[in-house]
């Protein structure tokens, strides 16, 4: 004990002696931390991860006057290069001599006899290299050239590239500097100093472009130092009188190639005319510091160089004059602190200290805006300290040019109330933002141009891009942390990489989100498999995976590129969402417990995604791919937070283990719950017939989509007459987006569902002049994967095929009336409504249009309407638009807020494509979100069906890798084919499970074939009973999803996929299930190709 007492002490003592300062003495003795003098002459700054570094000439020994010299050039033997480190730029660690004179070789750049000065450090993001650029000179100062080093690090050591003249001119005065769009300049004295040059340098930062200029041409300006403030370029330069002390110069231009503009001496005070007895070298902006920035000089003495001295003194504002006047000491509390969130090494820093995202996604379009606030606190309350969110671009931008940030759209008001409950906020801008919503978040018009490339270096989606964004900064581009807001990061595009791959498109999103969010954070995020497609160098990359994912294999890539980078899983995927016709889907609390407990206890930052989902409003609600699978109303993701904003036991198990990361800290109280609401049943008592309330017809040759007829949403009628069909004839419709309802003559005679790939229709006999209506619904676009350009209505034609003596007859139909029924609350209303007397006709055919009740509310309260005896439609209350609803389900009721009821009578009106088995509803206090009528088998396997292998051969035997991450086997050869079979013959961990999170197919040149045309022939088992773990996950675009066969069933396990057409087939790809255990890996397998069927 004695003994460790001891230690203590010596350590104590050996602590006290480090210097420490307080102040800046502008041409006294500066001492770093160990308690030397500062040897860094003629040097700049590097701010990197959090830390500066101060790099400069280390003067040391004899200061000498050659014996040939004709003018004073005072000289020290070449050293090298010293470097200092410092948090605050007062008190600097020596870390050594970064690049080092080369002594056993006089004919080196570096060898002592030399000269080396004014060096300088800039960091490329893109190449991940320190480059430092120096004038190098002869012994006797004829070389006139710069010379070039790099590190991987910022403490060295320096690797010497060798020297050259710029642009074959003289360099000797220098600086570097890196504009904000990563583009790097140099600087430099040329034609023996009487002129300046300023060059573009190479993407590397290694040489010049070849664009430069000359300026200040005849003026004799050297000892440039370069500085950026509100988009104006400066430039602090000094006379040419050698050793002694001259007038400095101000310069400006708005472009940083010049022309430059004098603004004279910005010195003030006593000598100000020889500035202070001393000559720039840098100007450092101070990070952290509002509008600070510090002109550092030299102050020579030429007969003992390593006794000259640094004048640092900042720069000051004088009406609209920026000076620079004598201090005899100051320090950095007079400056105004600028809040400030960016990337350190390793972590996350705010204000310069270590800070960890915790933060919890929700959308304030999905959530009424009255609780936005309770919302967010009880994210608070969970242990959060950031909101994520996205912008919806389709819900701003309502048609081009016209903007709505008003009431559920006012994202400026968000904000504010993120701010004042003490949360940060990360934007999410898109243009593209997925998240189940229509179109992913683009607006619909887009589509008006046909032409158009979604997501592409297309010229006008670009420019469109551009508008919306600035219309965003707007309103929020003040609320930035640099301004004093709570944004502290803003997103570049969204998941591309799951997209396509265009280094080109991104860094122009990248350009436009930068022009308008110009200091604050940026980054972008995909997934593990992906991310380096389309990862741009100056951006922070974050990773996106759900629950049970392996964390560390998810970030294991991004460490090896990125070994500093902060990590952070920017969409932690904590429940999953509902499709019509599939199963609910739930995800256990405690894979994401532990997820997010590990993640914690790596300090690894993270938004959960969703933290709570919301409703997708109206017609709001988006749909995935490949093929089509509408998106229910209901957001609720199985988050912590409910879709009604109920706390869920996932939710108290989340916030005990958020506790242990809020040491000495008391969460916030939970804010009390909003109340729920009984509604007795009641029953509808008008309606309007859809067909008696059509609005005026388009005449149209050919078939159009909606988007022609500028409409967005809703439903379309399609109406033409029938040639005379003596025999039933086949209707074929190309293609019905989404739902298609056919009537002859006002009868029903079928419909045509897009998520089950119907396209054709038998038709009876029937007289000529035979009324066709095609009444199609449009569901939500598509919000994921190419499929987005998703044209409404019917997309391509409509045939019909006769059958004319023994042959078939296709006609393609023409002469169509169009009657637009668009999704809006004033449509519906201003149809004619009458009694409801029946709910079928004559036929005994249940009755498409619009269905009016009125109920009673005491006090109103969030409440659930049942919809369970409906068909297919949109609901409104008072007007708000609630959202779809689909007798096929899993969702049978709608969730309805308490804050858009009113005590006493209220109003809901039901649009009802199919029409209503029973009029009726009620409104119940918890939802139904999990009963599923089920139309069509969730499973690929019919009754008794049996895949026969025994006369098939191979094109393929192997066994996988055990582990994570994405696996690729080629065939030994080409085979061309349409059907693809794996056979799983066992599994890695001997038991009897299969799973696969996707798989691709690769032609002959090694890629992808296209997923969309796929579909599941075979499966000899799927688990459904009561999760979505069906086959076709396996190329549904979502690595976190996968395809699970039953517990019990027996190997081997089979998969048949139709491709949809012939290819040429090279291989195979296969993404295993990602969790750590990897359940259900395959090990051995088998692979048949085959251009027919497979035999059952």
């Amino acid at each position: 004990m004695m003994l460790l007492i001891g230690l203590c002490s010596l350590c104590s003592v050996k602590a006290q002696t480090k210097t420490s300062q307080a102040a800046i003495t502008p041409g006294g003795v500066w001492l770093d931390t160990d308690g030397n003098p500062i040897n860094a002459h003629g040097g700049g700054i590097l701010y990197h991860e959090g830390t500066y570094y101060w790099y400069g000439e280390y003067k040391k020994g004899k200061t000498i006057l050659p014996q040939w010299a004709t003018w004073e050039c005072y000289r020290t033997d070449v050293t090298g290069v010293s470097c200092y480190s410092s948090p605050d730029l007062i008190n600097w660690k020596f870390e050594g001599i970064v690049l080092p004179a080369v002594k056993d070789d006089r004919s080196h750049d570096l060898h002592p006899s030399k000269v080396l000065e004014r060096p300088k450090v800039v960091y490329n993001k893109q190449t991940g290299k320190f480059v430092m650029w120096a004038h190098v000179e002869s012994a006797d100062y004829s070389k006139a050239c710069a010379g070039v080093a790099v590190s991987d690090s910022p403490i060295g050591p320096f690797t010497y590239l060798g020297s050259f003249r710029p642009n074959n001119a003289m360099s000797r005065d220098q600086t570097i500097f890196v504009d904000e769009n990563e583009k790097a300049y140099h600087f430099y004295s040329s034609e023996e100093n009487r002129t300046l040059y300023i060059s573009e340098l190479t993407d590397d930062y290694l040489r010049p472009s070849g664009k430069f200029t000359r300026n200040f041409i005849g003026e004799s300006r050297e000892a440039p130092a370069v500085f950026k403030r509100n988009g104006k370029y400066y430039m602090l330069t000094s006379g040419c009188t050698g050793w002694d002390p001259n007038e400095a110069e101000l310069a400006v231009a708005d472009s940083i190639m010049g022309p430059w503009k004098s603004l004279g001496n910005p010195c003030r005070g006593k000598d100000a005319d020889k500035t202070f007895y001393a000559q720039s070298t840098f100007v450092q902006q101070v990070m952290g510091k509002k509008d600070c920035y510090i002109a550092m000089f030299d102050r020579w003495n030429k007969k003992d160089l390593e006794k000259s001295r640094y004048v640092w003194l900042p720069f000051e504002l004088e009406g609209n004059q920026m000076i620079i006047p004598w201090r005899n000491q100051w320090n950095l509390e007079k400056w105004e602190d600028q809040p400030r969130f960016e990337a350190g090494k390793g972590t996350f820093l705010l204000n310069g200290k270590p800070f960890v995202v915790k933060a919890a996604e929700l959308h304030y379009p999905r959530i009424p805006k009255p609780y936005w606030e309770q919302r967010i606190q009880l994210c608070k309350a969970l242990g959060m300290n950031t909101i994520c969110l996205y912008v919806f671009w389709n819900a701003h931008e309502p048609q081009p040019g016209v903007f709505n940030f008003k009431e559920q759209n006012d994202l400026a008001e968000f904000c504010r109330l993120c701010q004042k409950n003490d949360m940060y906020v990360i934007l999410r801008p898109g243009p593209y933002v997925c998240a189940e919503w229509e179109m992913g978040g683009l607006p619909w018009w887009l589509l008006k141009k046909k032409d158009i490339r979604l997501r592409e270096s297309d010229p006008y989606f670009l420019e469109r891009v551009a508008i919306f964004e600035e219309a965003v900064a707007g309103q929020v581009k003040n609320m930035t942390i640099q301004n004093g807001g709570p944004i502290i990061m803003v997103q570049v595009e969204n998941e591309y990489g799951s997209y396509g791959e265009s280094k080109e498109y991104v860094s122009q999103i990248r350009n436009i989100v930068r022009q308008n969010f110009k200091e604050v954070t940026l980054f972008q995020c995909d997934w593990a498999s992906n991310f380096t497609k389309n990862g741009l160098h100056d951006l922070i990359w974050t990773m996106n995976f759900g629950t049970g994912a392996n964390i560390d294999q998810q970030f294991s890539r991004l460490k090896e590129l990125r070994p500093n980078s902060p990590l952070m899983c920017s969409e932690f995927w904590s429940g999953w969402f509902d499709k019509w016709g599939a199963n609910h889907e739930t995800r256990p609390a405690e894979d994401m417990i532990a997820g997010i407990d590990e993640m914690l206890s790596k300090n690894i930052s993270f938004s959960l995604y969703m933290t709570h989902g919301g409703t997708n409003w109206g017609h709001w609600a988006g749909a995935n791919s490949p093929g089509f699978a509408p998106d229910v109303t209901s957001y609720d993701y199985d988050a912590p937070i409910s879709e009604s904003g109920q706390t869920t036991e996932k939710y108290w198990k989340l916030r005990e283990t958020l506790k242990k990361y809020h040491p000495g800290k008391k969460l916030p109280d939970v804010p009390r719950p909003i109340p729920s609401i009984h509604i007795p049943a009641f029953k509808f008592t008008e309606m309007a017939r859809l067909f008696e309330n059509l609005p005026e017809a388009k005449k149209d040759k050919d078939i159009r989509t909606m988007e022609e007829y500028d409409q967005g949403f809703g439903s379309i009628l399609y109406r033409t007459v029938l040639p005379e069909l003596k025999n039933p004839a086949l209707l074929t419709v190309n293609e019905a987006h989404d739902y298609a309802q056919i009537f002859l003559d006002g009868k029903y005679i079928g419909k045509l569902d897009r998520r089950n790939g119907e396209k054709k229709l038998k038709l009876p006999a029937c007289a000529k002049g035979a009324r066709l209506d095609i009444i199609v619904e449009a569901m939500g676009r598509i919000n994921f994967g190419r499929a987005i350009k998703d044209y409404k209505g019917i997309t391509e034609k409509v045939e019909l095929t006769i059958e004319k003596d023994g042959y078939p007859f296709v006609c393609n139909l023409k002469s169509w009336e169009v009657y637009n029924l668009e999704d809006s609350y004033e449509f519906y209303t201003n149809m004619t409504f009458e009694p409801i007397h029946a709910l079928k006709d004559e036929s005994g055919q249940r009755i498409p249009g619009c269905y009016r009740a009125t109920f009673e509310v005491k006090k109103p309260g969030d409440t659930f309407l049942n919809f369970e005896t409906w068909g297919k439609g949109l609901v409104y209350v008072n007007g708000y638009a609630l959202g779809r609803i689909w007798e096929i389900g899993p969702q049978q009721t709608l969730y309805v807020p308490g804050c858009w009821l009113k005590k006493g009578k209220n109003e809901v009106l039901v649009f009802d494509i199919i029409g209503p088995k029973e009029a009726k509803s009620e409104g119940l206090r918890k939802p139904i979100l999990n009963q599923l009528l089920v139309q069509k088998p969730l499973t690929h396997r019919k009754k008794g069906e049996q895949l026969n292998l025994s006369a098939e051969s191979p094109v393929l035997s192997g066994s996988f890798k055990a582990g994570n991450g994405w696996q690729e086997i080629k065939f030994s050869q080409a085979v061309k084919g349409r059907y693809l079979c794996l056979e799983a013959l066992n599994a890695q961990n001997g038991k009897n499970l299969a799973c696969i999170a996707e798989m691709h197919v690769l032609n002959e040149n090694g890629e992808r074939l296209s997923r969309e045309p796929w579909t599941v022939a075979y499966a000899d088992s799927e688990e459904v009973a009561h999760t979505n773990r069906s086959a076709d996950k396996i190329f549904d675009l979502q690595e976190s999803t996968y395809w699970s066969t039953t517990a019990g069933s027996q190997y081997p396990h089979a998969i048949v996929i139709d491709l949809g057409d012939v290819h040429t087939l090279n291989g195979i790809q296969y993404l295993p299930h990602m969790g750590s255990e990897v359940l259900g890996g395959i090990k051995d397998f088998k692979v048949y190709v085959k251009t027919t069927p497979f035999k059952f």
